[in-house]
């Protein structure tokens, strides 16, 4: 009973959760800042959540260029979704932001849905990958979005993808479960009202992890805590990637990170060069 009492709170609290914690970004980043490590320069391109764009990601695109990254939108106005011509349009983009910063890998950054694309490309293009964070991004349940999200977010997104083919490759939870060959972190918050916190868990690997946040499912983008720990991912020195250590940031209060049982297997699955990409062809160089 609490549980459920517990989901209604999150879910219908969110916009007013989110506006907090984008209050509280704006109080507090001036010296917040100053103990989050600088940054080496390297490329970060950010990918926003579903019927958001890329001004809902431009708080946390202003922190991390702060900290000495430069920072790339999607530019690919809203997402209403994952289809073709927005697969055909971010295989490009990647392309175009590591032409421009003379080969340097990027690091994929995506909120909720966009998470999918960030890891999806980095599956297909690791060569021009550093590495992955997503921030409430339900990549264990894509099998069934609709255990994955809350009801109204599920029925939104069929609205606007109509007879979509976003969910037709039929390993689907295998694919976007296994982690992608690159550095890879999940956030994900307990208080999330939109998305079951359980479906954005990475299994245990050598270069996957968890990271557990306070704070609401639209707020991850502007949430001081959230936008910490992702400078923290990204200040990893390239080929020596560590784990996460919320010891370094006691003053954040970050949470237990208590999955609350084994975390995902991974089902380590490999794409079969017969079946159909999500980008098609390899960019052209």
């Amino acid at each position: 009973m609490f549980r459920k009492l517990k989901q209604i709170f999150n879910s219908t609290t969110e916009l007013q959760r989110a506006a907090w914690e984008y209050t509280a970004l704006q109080m507090s980043w001036a010296s917040l800042k100053d103990k989050l490590p600088e940054g080496d320069g390297h490329p970060v391109l950010i990918f926003p959540g579903f019927l958001t764009g890329d001004s809902f990601t431009a708080p946390l695109r202003k922190c991390v260029e702060e900290k000495g990254y430069k920072t790339y939108g999607w530019d690919n106005g809203v997402n209403f979704g994952l289809d073709e011509a927005s697969a055909e349009h971010l295989k490009k983009r990647l392309k175009e932001v590591f032409d421009e910063n003379g080969g340097k890998k990027v690091t994929l950054v995506g909120h909720s849905l966009g998470g999918i694309y960030a890891r999806e490309l980095a599956r297909e293009f690791p060569e021009m990958v550093r590495g992955v964070v997503t921030m409430g991004t339900p990549f264990g349940m894509m099998d069934d979005p609709a255990a994955a999200t809350s009801r109204r977010l599920s029925r939104l997104y069929d609205f606007f993808n109509p007879g979509s083919d976003k969910l037709k490759f039929e390993d689907i939870r295998e694919r976007m479960l296994t982690p992608p060959p690159v550095p890879t972190t999940s956030l994900y918050s307990k208080e999330d009202g939109i998305v079951d916190w359980k479906g954005a868990l990475n299994p245990s690997g050598p270069q996957s992890e968890n990271i557990e946040v306070h704070g609401s499912h639209l707020g991850m983008a502007c949430n001081p805590m959230t936008i910490a720990a992702v400078i923290d991912r990204l200040a990893q020195a390239e080929g020596d990637w560590k784990p996460f250590d919320p010891a370094a940031y006691r003053s954040f209060f970050y949470p237990a990170n208590d999955t609350e049982g084994p975390l995902p297997e991974n089902p380590k699955w490999q794409k079969d060069p017969k079946k159909k990409s999500m980008f098609g062809d390899k960019p052209k160089p």
